[in-house]
């Protein structure tokens, strides 16, 4: 039996209707998908930069809660450290630099092998570490005495030691810089022509 046109026609509508509809959902589908991901890049984004901010706070608190630790707590202290400070610089270096810069050259010249080669750089590096360190117990402590003192004689005494320790150590980098730019030759020729840092007694 033929069905009715007009069944045919409501079929079709129909069909036309779902496909519509089908369409529609798809296309909500995707935006509601694309949606969805943007928010969750930019929570994940958020996120990333909370942490990070989180940890970089936490850092920044923990160097300035080491920082606060290393400091002294009072003036005797300062003066305490400035004593054990200036006794272990002269033990050190006595109180010619120039005179300890020739024994660490003396020593690096010592360490050189009898076919030529370079020699023990670290001896020059150790003696560079030693400085800065107590260079880095100095500062602190005439930090502190400044806010105790003001610019006071205490502060003088521990700025001296303070000038003498980068003296030194500027001396030493001058060595090293030498011998990484041009070697053992141009080391031997800046030191026989007196051009070397401290053959010049230039004060830091």
């Amino acid at each position: 039996m033929v069905r009715p046109v007009i069944h045919k026609m409501l079929e079709a509508k129909l069909e036309a209707v779902h496909k519509r509809h089908l369409l529609s959902l798809c296309k909500a589908a995707k935006k509601f998908t694309k949606e969805l991901l943007n928010a969750v890049t930019k929570a994940l984004h958020r996120r990333d930069e909370d942490e990070s901010k989180s940890e970089s706070d936490l850092d920044d608190d923990s160097e300035s809660d080491d920082d606060e630790s290393n400091k002294p707590y009072d003036l005797p202290e300062c003066l305490h450290i400035l004593k054990a400070i200036k006794d272990e610089m002269l033990e050190m270096i006595s109180d010619d630099p120039c005179k300890f810069i020739e024994g660490v050259l003396c020593n690096y010249v010592k360490s050189f092998p009898e076919d030529s080669s370079p020699g023990d750089i670290s001896i020059i590096e150790t003696s560079i570490a030693k400085v800065q360190e107590i260079l880095d117990w100095t500062i602190p402590a005439q930090d502190q005495i400044l806010n105790f003192c003001g610019v006071s004689p205490e502060w003088h005494a521990t700025d001296s030691v303070t000038h003498f320790l980068r003296t030194v150590l500027a001396y030493l980098e001058d060595i090293q810089c030498v011998l990484f730019s041009g070697g053992v030759c141009e080391l031997t020729v800046a030191h026989l022509m007196g051009e070397m840092m401290y053959q010049k007694g230039i004060k830091i």
